[in-house]
């Protein structure tokens, strides 16, 4: 279903998400497959179909510049893969180096965003991921990670380097319940992961167990509210439970509310990462 996705060139760009329903109810999700090295997906926007070819240095593994590891997570080899990222990885490349070609079995959020859909030549087209990864079992060995910050040179502003609702104000989507697809219209073909948003934090939900926690944050910056959620068991969910003040700074995640598209709306939800109090 996560490569089932198709891009027109237009204008107006075009990405059309088939399976709509089905993609909307994920949020935490556990897929198991194999660890294929490190390889990339074009697609032919003509024929609507998918290449896949291996990455740099032979499809070997390695650490991207926030200090992720971006990983391949699929079948067979050379066949369109599940992209996840692992936050903080370093202590765990030679795993992965060593590992390709083993079972896997990766947890996370699952996250839609319109980073890398296919349009850029050098796009690895895909626009749903598992990230942040938040447990690995590989090579006989379990382990689950906190969501983290990445490194500070990764982390935006709402304004710069790009005015974000200059984007999200242009893309329109539309649901076709019985081809159950969503069609988005207008996108700029790239966009920002990580932001730090000022403001004002209000309609707190705590979460229990494996629920996440949900706020709304009201920031200047952005000048309309923001719909966030904060993964159970996570740094975030302990400070938005424990938070003694209003205003905040807040780093998050950016992803689409695909429940939102689904009535024809397009909204960007964060994800929290880190929640400190003061502007």
């Amino acid at each position: 279903m996560v490569n089932a996705f198709t891009i027109r060139e237009g204008p107006p760009k075009t990405i059309l998400v088939p399976y709509a329903s089905k993609l909307a109810a994920l949020q935490d999700v556990t897929v198991s497959g194999t660890l294929l090295k490190k390889q990339t997906i074009a697609i032919d926007r003509a024929a609507g179909t998918r290449r896949v070819s291996l990455g740099a240095n032979g499809g070997a593994y390695g650490i991207e510049a926030d200090g992720d590891l971006h990983f391949c997570l699929g079948v067979k080899a050379l066949q369109p893969h599940v992209t996840c990222e692992l936050q903080h990885a370093a202590a765990w490349l030679p795993t992965f180096q060593a590992s390709v070609g083993q079972a896997i079995t990766a947890s996370g959020s699952f996250r839609c965003l319109f980073e890398h859909p296919g349009f850029a030549a050098n796009d690895d087209a895909h626009i749903f991921e598992i990230h942040p990864v938040r447990a690995v079992s590989l090579a006989g060995k379990s382990q689950t990670f906190d969501v983290d910050l990445p490194d500070p040179k990764s982390i935006h502003t709402w304004l710069s380097p790009h005015p974000l609702n200059l984007q999200d104000e242009r893309i329109r989507v539309a649901y076709d319940r019985a081809k159950d697809t969503l069609t988005f219209t207008n996108m700029d073909g790239q966009d920002e992961n990580y932001v730090r948003v000022p403001g004002a934090v209000s309609h707190v939900k705590v979460g229990s167990g494996v629920t996440p926690s949900t706020f709304t944050l009201t920031s200047g910056d952005v000048g309309h509210d923001l719909g966030v959620l904060a993964l159970a068991g996570t740094r975030a969910a302990r400070q938005i439970a424990s938070l003694s003040t209003t205003s905040v700074s807040l780093v998050g995640l950016r992803g689409i509310d695909l429940g939102q598209a689904l009535t024809g709306k397009y909204v960007v939800r964060l994800l929290a990462i880190d929640i400190q109090p003061g502007p």
